[in-house]
This record gives structure tokens, C-alpha cells and sequence, in this order.
């Protein structure tokens, strides 16, 4: 199951930028389409085409993408994901709680990463989001996975205790390796 959310952000001068992204909610994995100023029903439909193959994993399980009611969103956008084997969900008007997975990622990706930069444009912000979501992936704890990384792999319990850092040294992993 895949949420569909926008979210925004600011720079020096007040300005919103527009971030298209999709959550499964099984795997927790965000992808993000693209960023914008200005979003309509054409950058919302190309964002897509690029990012819906990957998307696709090629298995045989229902997919459902949950959206919002955006008239962003066109009979032509939900084609594309219908095309693709996706059931198209619409959320209810005006809803307070039907997209808290898409909110949580907000509130997340602000609190641990825009929050604590100035944004100078554009291509930074793009910078910056692409470097969490990478991190947001594969390094970060996360308590719906029992505080293990979406990429799980073993648990080691011996060995020296080594860090990484991302945006840098914003944010800081501990692990042994």
C-alpha cells in the first residue's frame, strides 16, 4: 500500500516548494518523485511516468495507492498507477488522520533534517532530501521495525563500534562493523 502526499518548506524568503513523494506502508521506504514551486496536473503525471517503474516491484501482491482528493491528482495519474495493477484509493474530504503515514514522514524528514539547515534554493533542498531519504532507507532506526534499519540485515554483537555520518555530520550512526 502506497501513500501520496505533498509537503512544503521554506527558504530565507517564505517560499513553498512542493515535494511529491509515496510511502509503502508495509516496507517504509519513501521515494520521492520530484520537487517543485509550482506543481500542476503535468509535472504531478511526468514525476510519475519516471518513478511508477520503480515502483512496480513485479510481484503479485495487491497494491493500493492511497491519495488525497488534489485536483493535481488527474483521471490520467490514476490510469497510469490502474495500468500498472495499483488499486487508486481516494482519502474522504478534508480528512484529519487518513494520511498519517504521509504526515508522519513530514513531521520526521522537518524535525531530523530541515529544520536544522537554511535551505539556500532549490537544488539545496533537493540535495538535502535526497541525502535523508538515502538515509531514511537504509541507516535509520525506526520503532515500527522494532529500532532496526529498513535495511536490516544481521546484528552484530561483537566488533568495534564504528559511526557514519550524513549531511554532514547532521546526523550520526552508531553501529559495530
Amino acid at each position: 500500500m502506497w501513500f501520496l502526499h505533498k509537503a512544503s518548506t521554506y527558504a530565507i524568503r517564505t517560499k513553498d516548494v512542493f515535494v511529491l513523494f509515496f510511502i509503502n506502508i508495509k516496507t517504509r521506504k519513501v521515494h520521492i518523485a520530484g520537487l517543485t514551486p509550482y506543481p500542476n496536473q503535468e509535472w504531478v503525471n511526468e514525476q510519475t511516468q519516471l518513478l511508477l517503474p520503480s515502483l512496480n516491484d513485479g510481484r503479485e501482491v495487491k497494491k493500493v495507492l492511497i491519495r488525497d482528493r488534489d485536483t493535481k491528482y488527474s483521471k490520467k495519474f490514476d490510469e497510469a498507477f490502474e495500468k500498472e495493477g495499483f488499486t487508486v484509493q481516494k482519502t474522504s474530504f478534508m480528512p484529519p488522520n487518513m494520511n498519517a503515514h504521509a504526515e508522519s514522514w513530514v513531521g520526521t524528514v522537518k524535525r531530523e533534517c530541515l529544520n536544522r539547515f537554511v535551505v539556500f534554493g532549490e537544488r539545496h533542498l533537493r540535495y538535502l532530501i535526497s541525502e535523508y531519504v538515502q538515509y531514511y532507507n537504509s541507516t535509520r532506526p525506526h520503532s515500527s521495525m522494532d529500532n532496526r534499519p529498513l535495511e536490516y540485515t544481521s546484528e552484530k554483537t561483537t566488533g568495534k563500534i564504528r559511526y557514519q555520518t550524513t549531511l554532514g555530520g547532521i546526523i550520526k550512526h552508531y553501529c559495530r562493523g
